[in-house]
């Protein structure tokens, strides 16, 4: 046993020989280090197995000290055990993770006395000695760090203390109270040490939770968070400031504050009352030095946002200098300067500054200056305010340029209204002087009845003439307004077209004009549209052409339906051409402006309001279409006009009789030839055509001569070479009586037709071309050609003899001749003088007495409205059925709609037109 014991001891101190040898080699090995450094075992008492010289050095012992009196770090710590624990907990937090650094700072007690602050770096080396790492640590002296570092928290605290409002600093996570000032222990009337570790919230503000003020996300280390509170504890508002801070190694929120009872919370309030009042300036401030009159020394409210730059640009790229005012206003500036200087005065006055994005902007900028001796600083300077105008100026240079462009219109506008009632001054005078003038004479040849008829023909003309002026100037003053209304329904395209070329017929004979309408590919003839206004752009532009195209000269209108996105509407084009005198290029665009006419000395016999093209835009731009214009001077001029209809109604399809028959067109017109045969070919016949007559003799004669006839010829009477009559009686010699020959004609045809019949035409067709026209015409023929026969139409006379009328006027002229116009039709009339007059007359009679009222609108005592609705009241079995016709010089859109609202069937517009009055009466009571 005794042997065994030895043999044991001599191995313990053979072990402990060999790890004592290990350590001087590694002491010397860390003497290279150039730091204090250790090794110790990562153990429960931290076993040191080796340290260098400056280790020792640092802490006041000899190597053979260390080793005698503690052999683990915790015999070293073993007087400040919170120290051990410490570096403890840090090897723990940080090495325990897997971390295989951590820095730890920690007092270490030295020999004499007292500590030394060492910063250690300590690091998991790879050696484990009796299953425990080695853990290597290099310290550094940072005594002078943490004594400075003490030295200003010392200061902090004694400036806290010196501090004139409360402060007291809380741990951010336990809210217990780390610091209270002197102030603050006064305000709550309690001693530091009853205050310390006790929970902010409740000691201060008697809450049993934490306030919401000293949790929210405001919080942070860069900036105080400043709020308002009332304290119910302490029955005071105090203005506060909160701001996260590091508190002896911890989280904690500082607050500073001031109660309602202080000075400083009343200066506060003050600077407050001041930052509101600057706000409230719609611009910035600053001060200029006046000693070299470039320095800014200090600015304000929105001053940076005013020149545009931001504060590290103004202080960094221009110095905080006077820089940013535009070149060609620094003088200027400086001037003003030295004179407010010199005055003492305030000036105002605009300059102009360059932002940073190189933006010019206008500033309005009152300057004044303050002297050295009543300067706060004792420096001489200007204060400035200003403010940013830019868009005030901008608006007003806008403004001022609308006004001037409104002035140069209105000018140009008087100018042509001026021109326009020179010019209607004449234009209406022409034709009153005829009125006039043919009334004397008809007066003074009473018993010449072929000089009377010869006048009141003149007259009529003269007077429909003055009417149509009239009708100009309304319809513009309507549009103008805005009060133009379009009344679409169902119109056909081929029967407008008609009465717009018998219209202008009378005109185009007088100037021997040729007018050629020709129709390219036109499936729809039913369309909706305001049939009234656009006829009246029709009229408007071929009486334009009529107008300015010389006598002899040509006129065409070129009609085509163009395809359309909808099924359902279809796109039209209508050109109109002629080869009159043209416009200048520097009209054509002043073309469509009111009381606009051309200056040419050979248009100025020519009669016209120069409201025609302004009205007849505003109809087709209101129909939702386009109007262009191309012109030449000397040449000719063309409107296009395009528009999209609403189709109506089916198209009349070709009869199964006439599908594949053969039809030959003669024409001199290779576009009508070939628009016709077109059409031929689209309801399903055969389509053939010649430009001659020569041509169409020799193959009508091919054709019957291959027993193939043609079903008919439709030829043009009017051809160069051989005529339409030539040709005819060469056609029938060749084909005898078996083909339908049906001439074509441009113009009205009464004056050949007798001729034509007796060399064996068998019908007659008036240009254009459109499809129902061709249909009804070879339909006739289909049906004779299947014997057949339709029934003779059965011709209706209307009568207005003997019918009976209550005529409300109170104009007594215009009673006088409506009442002579309706007794010439053999109707019985009797008068009213005004609305209840009406209303009286018709509730006295028997019930169907009367079989129509012509009623006046404008009228005393009660209106044609008025008086119509008081009819239609009455209680009697008439009173809704008897037909009520408004007769008034109220003509637009919108008083035809007013009629119909109060219960009138129809509409008659005076002056008086005998055929219109006519045909409404046949309609309702014939």
């Amino acid at each position: 046993m005794e042997t065994e014991q030895n043999l044991s001891q001599e191995g313990c101190t053979g072990c402990v020989a060999a790890r004592e040898g290990a350590a001087d080699g590694y002491g010397l090995l860390m003497n290279a280090v150039g730091s204090a450094a250790v090794r110790c075992l990562w153990d429960q008492d931290l076993t040191l197995l080796c340290a260098n010289d400056l280790f020792y050095e640092a802490i006041g012992y000899i190597k053979g000290e260390c080793s005698t009196h503690f052999s683990t770090l915790r015999l070293y710590f073993q007087n400040h055990p919170e120290e051990f624990q410490k570096l403890q907990e840090a090897l723990t937090s940080a090495l325990g993770t897997g971390k295989p650094h951590v820095r730890v700072d920690c007092r270490m007690p030295v020999k004499k006395g007292g500590f030394i602050w060492m910063r250690f770096g300590i690091t998991v080396t790879d050696e484990v000695i009796d299953g425990h790492p080695v853990l290597l640590a290099v310290g550094t002296d940072i005594s002078d760090v943490v004594h400075s570092r003490d030295q200003k928290k010392d200061y902090f605290e004694w400036m806290m203390d010196e501090y004139v409002g409360n402060i007291y600093i809380s741990d951010i996570d336990t809210y217990e109270l780390l610091y209270l000032n002197k102030v603050a222990c006064e305000t709550l009337q309690m001693n530091k040490s009853q205050l310390l570790g006790q929970k902010c919230y409740e000691v201060i503000q008697g809450r049993t939770s934490p306030c919401p003020f000293c949790t929210n996300d405001k919080l942070c280390e860069e900036s105080f968070y400043e709020w308002e509170f009332f304290n119910p504890v302490l029955d005071r508002t105090f203005m506060i400031k909160n701001r996260l801070i590091n508190w002896n190694g911890c989280k904690a929120r500082i607050e500073l504050s001031h109660d309602m009872y202080s000075t400083e919370y009343k200066l506060a309030k003050k600077d407050r009352e001041r930052e509101a009042l600057l706000k409230t300036i719609p611009g910035g401030f600053a001060c200029l030095d006046a000693r070299d009159l470039t320095t800014v020394l200090w600015y304000g409210a929105d001053f940076l946002n005013v020149i545009g730059y931001t504060k590290e640009q103004f202080e960094k790229e221009l110095h905080s200098q006077f820089a940013y005012i535009h070149p060609d206003d620094i003088d200027r500036v400086r001037s003003v300067l030295l004179e407010v200087q010199d005055t003492g005065q305030s000036e105002v006055l605009e300059i102009r500054v360059i932002s940073h994005s190189k933006e010019t902007r206008i500033l309005t900028t009152t300057l004044c200056y303050v002297s050295g001796e009543n300067s706060w600083d004792g420096i001489p300077s200007f204060y400035t305010v200003g403010i940013d105008v830019t868009k005030e100026r901008m608006e007003q240079a806008r403004q001022r340029r609308a006004l001037e462009e409104a002035y140069q219109a209105a000018s140009v506008a008087n100018s042509a209204k001026t021109n326009f009632l020179s010019t209607m001054s004449h234009d209406i005078r022409t034709p009153m002087n005829a009125i006039m003038g043919m009334s004397a004479i008809a007066q003074a040849n009473l018993n010449s009845p072929d000089k009377v008829h010869d006048c009141l023909t003149k007259i009529n003309v003269s007077s429909r003439h003055l009417l149509s002026l009239i009708n100009e100037v309304l319809d513009m003053s309507k549009i103008e307004s805005g009060k133009i209304d379009l009344s679409p329904e169902e119109i056909n395209l081929a029967k407008l077209i008609q009465n717009v070329s018998d219209m202008c017929r009378p005109l185009l004979t007088e100037k021997q004009l040729d007018l050629r309408i020709n129709i390219g590919q036109v499936r729809h003839e039913n369309i909706i549209a305001d049939g009234d206004r656009l006829q009246q752009v029709f009229m408007n532009l071929l009486s334009n052409s009529i107008k300015y195209t010389p006598d002899g000269g040509n006129i065409c209108l070129m009609i085509s339906e163009q395809d359309s996105l909808s099924e359902k509407k279809a796109q039209y084009e209508f050109i109109f051409t002629d080869n009159g005198i043209g416009m200048s290029e520097d009209y054509i665009p002043h073309i469509f402006e009111p009381f606009s006419r051309a200056e040419d000395s050979r248009i100025g016999k020519i009669q016209g309001t120069g409201l025609g093209m302004a009205i007849t835009e505003n109809i087709v731009r209101m129909m939702n279409g386009s109007i262009d214009v191309k012109s030449q001077l000397g040449v000719g001029s063309q409107f296009t006009v395009s528009v999209q209809f609403e189709l109506a109604g089916e198209e009349e399809d070709c009869e199964k009789e006439l599908e594949g028959l053969p039809v030959l067109v003669v024409d001199d017109d290779q576009i009508v030839c070939e628009n016709a045969t077109a059409l031929l070919n689209e309801l399903g016949m055969r389509g053939y055509w010649v430009l001659s007559g020569a041509e169409a003799v020799a193959r009508a004669a091919e054709a019957h001569d291959n027993a193939d006839d043609f079903f008919a010829v439709i030829l043009d009477w009017k051809m160069p070479d051989m005529d339409g009559l030539e040709t005819l009686k060469a056609l029938r010699q060749r084909l005898g009586e078996d083909v339908p020959i049906i001439i074509i004609s441009a113009y009205d045809y009464s004056n050949i037709e007798e001729e034509f019949l007796k060399a064996g035409a068998d019908a007659f067709i008036t240009k254009p071309l459109f499809k129902s026209k061709i249909l009804h015409v070879l339909h006739l023929f289909c049906i004779s050609r299947t014997g057949t026969s339709a029934p003779p139409p059965v011709e209706r006379i209307p009568e207005l003899k003997g019918k009976r009328i209550l005529l409300v006027e109170d104009n007594e002229l215009n009673r006088e001749i409506a009442l002579e116009l309706l007794q010439m039709q053999g109707i019985a009339v009797e008068c009213a003088e005004n609305g209840q007059c009406a209303v009286d007359m018709f509730q006295a009679s028997a019930p169907g007495y009367y079989n129509a009222v012509l009623m006046d609108i404008q009228m005393p005592v009660m209106n044609g409205y008025e008086a119509t609705d008081a009819i239609r009241r009455l209680n009697r079995s008439d009173a809704l059925s008897i037909p009520i016709l408004a007769l008034t010089a109220n003509a637009f859109t919108a008083d035809v709609s007013t009629a119909h609202s109060v219960g009138m069937n129809d509409h008659i517009a005076k002056p008086i037109d005998v055929d219109r009055l006519k045909e409404a009466l046949l309609k309702w009571i014939g």
